[in-house]
């Protein structure tokens, strides 16, 4: 069984694609060398079958010489058998090389998305994976196939050029000057198809990106009455992607039709002027069918040839992709001479550039009138951008430690993840939460019936990452995992907008609850729209246009503030179909 060669703590080389493919290579080495001998091995000994066939039409059949035909018949045996254990040679490792090539690339992507963490920018950053993790590591694998078959190509066609120039050489400078030129001229088609699926690639995981937004998202949408705005930008996009691939479609239907047209031209100049040389008696009858088979066979290491060099030419553009995003770097966080702000519910978590500041030990909660400006600042706060001029006791949080700015602000997103482990596990995941803390956890989210529901219990374990409970539990389990990890900060966005409403409500009476009585005077932020979550909190901060327009009770926004009446009379409209 072929393993994957171990990347090292350094891993691959990636200041470039082709430094990245190299890489690659580097690592095969001796799968890499095997794959040219096999493959030269493989094309060129089908290359000398028309020198035997020719050979045997001018030494046996014209001659009439029994021997020589039955000789030249154990050549072309012999050249069938090698053609055939070579072949089966070199194919087999080059899945092997496809395979190895591909699994190294998602390990070096995962290695460093794992290590970028929450350094890995919102937008670009994330298209760029999901088109990595779909579809790159698989596209760098099979160039890495046609590799060995490009150097056997090029094998065949030197070896076929020898033959021929040793024949005749007027008929060998006719096919050195014609294969180069021809194939050259078919190669210039390579470039607008390079610059073509590179910009479908993009285009391709601008949407892939904004189609998880759009169904992750999708109540809050409705809610706020954005999802005709999303579906619009959707189609617009979607109508970008189909130009890009049709664009795509043409320039490879202009390259498969010239790996058509350059084969078929040279086997009939080849041909044809073979023809017209053995009626002036410069060339035999074996050898002229000698070049027809020449020209023939041509056609093989040509079109592999070409289609070896589309495949390289799509690996080189999911290369580049791939170093692109391992070339991105963690944010520099320096690691602060000035004190560190007190803890223990003393600091005030604020937004330079919204003007938001959430006082310590307090329900907060944030109506953003454009449901995108909730999650930019939402992750803001948590540290996660390196926008808005966020502070954590007026020390700037890009001046802090990120584990200090991690420990004490707490980001919750309804796109967060449970991994696999036993559900005890997946809520208090350091293991220091006791069964106690853990109930009332579950008790506040609304979460014990999902967990009692269990035959296990606490005990059962998460499968398929938690798609066995639907997205309302699921909401309920990631706002009691949230609870657990007791952060100074607790910023949630649309924590309950996926539960029935009475469900909502208890949630919100809870939360209450859990504020007035909590000793540590910890803080909850809340992003949402709706009115049972907003009624409850003790201050409402009003966003609108990026920057907090107004700011107090719910009950003296409603009467003082128009637009934040309206937007929360529309969520009131959309509760009633739940």
């Amino acid at each position: 069984m072929q393993r994957i060669p171990e990347l090292g703590p350094e891993g691959l080389r990636h200041r470039s694609a082709a430094a990245f493919v190299l890489a690659l290579i580097g690592k095969q080495k001796a799968a890499t060398a095997w794959g040219a001998v096999t493959s030269t091995a493989w094309m060129t000994s089908q290359a000398m079958i028309p020198v035997a066939i020719g050979r045997a039409i001018d030494l046996g059949i014209a001659r009439d010489d029994g021997g020589e035909v039955i000789r030249w018949a154990l050549v072309l045996l012999l050249l069938g058998l090698v053609r055939a254990a070579t072949g089966i040679a070199f194919f087999r490792h080059s899945v092997i090389t496809r395979v190895v090539s591909g699994a190294l690339t998602v390990r070096m992507v995962t290695r460093h998305v794992t290590r970028l963490g929450a350094a890995l920018p919102r937008r670009k950053d994330a298209d760029d994976l999901i088109a990595t993790a779909t579809s790159d590591g698989i596209t760098i694998g099979d160039g890495m196939l046609y590799a060995g078959r490009i150097i056997g190509a090029t094998a065949a066609i030197v070896v076929v050029t020898v033959a021929m120039l040793t024949v005749s050489v007027p008929m060998g400078l006719l096919v050195l000057v014609t294969v180069p030129l021809l194939t050259g001229l078919s190669s210039l088609l390579l470039r607008p198809l390079h610059a073509r699926q590179d910009e479908y690639r993009e285009l391709q995981g601008k949407l892939a990106g904004r189609a998880v937004d759009i169904a992750s998202g999708l109540r809050v949408l409705r809610g706020v009455g954005g999802e005709r705005q999303f579906a619009a930008r959707f189609r617009v996009d979607s109508a970008r992607l189909r130009v890009a691939d049709a664009d795509v479609s043409r320039a490879e239907a202009d390259l498969e039709g010239s790996r058509i047209l350059v084969p078929g031209l040279i086997t009939a100049v080849v041909t044809t002027t073979a023809v017209l040389l053995a009626v002036g008696h410069s060339l035999t009858i074996g050898q002229v069918v000698a070049f027809y088979g020449f020209a023939t066979f041509l056609i093989l290491p040509l079109t592999d040839f070409m289609e070896g060099m589309g495949s390289v030419t799509q690996m080189l553009v999911a290369a580049r992709r791939v170093t692109r995003l391992l070339n991105t770097e963690a944010r520099e966080v320096s690691e602060v001479t000035a004190d560190v702000p007190g803890t223990g519910g003393e600091a005030h978590l604020t937004d330079g550039a919204s003007g938001l500041d959430v006082p310590p030990a307090t329900f907060t909660a944030v109506a953003c009138a454009d449901p995108g400006d909730a999650d930019a600042l939402a992750r803001r706060l948590a540290g996660f951008e390196d926008t808005g001029d966020p502070a954590l006791g007026g020390e700037p949080l890009s001046s802090l430690p990120v584990s200090v700015v991690r420990s004490r602000v707490l980001l919750g997103l309804n796109s967060d993840r449970f991994f696999a482990g036993t559900i005890r596990e997946e809520l208090a995941p350091d293991g220091t939460a006791g069964a106690d803390r853990i109930t009332a956890a579950l008790e506040i989210a609304c979460a014990t019936d999902v967990v009692d529901a269990l035959p296990d219990g606490l005990d059962a374990r998460m499968t398929g990452r938690g798609r066995t409970f639907s997205g309302g539990q699921l909401q309920r389990l990631r706002l009691a995992r949230a609870l657990l990890a007791d952060a100074e900060f607790t910023v949630l966005v649309e924590p309950t907008n996926a539960v029935d409403a009475y469900t909502e409500y208890r949630v919100a009476e809870n939360l209450a609850r859990f504020h007035d009585g909590h000793p540590a005077g910890r803080s909850t932020v809340v992003f949402t729209v709706s009115p049972l979550l907003l009624q409850r909190a003790d201050r409402v901060a009003f966003v609108r246009d990026g920057r907090v327009t107004a700011a107090g009770t719910h009950d003296e926004l409603l009467r003082s503030h128009p637009a934040y009446r309206t937007l929360v009379a529309r969520d009131d409209v959309s509760q009633v179909g739940k």
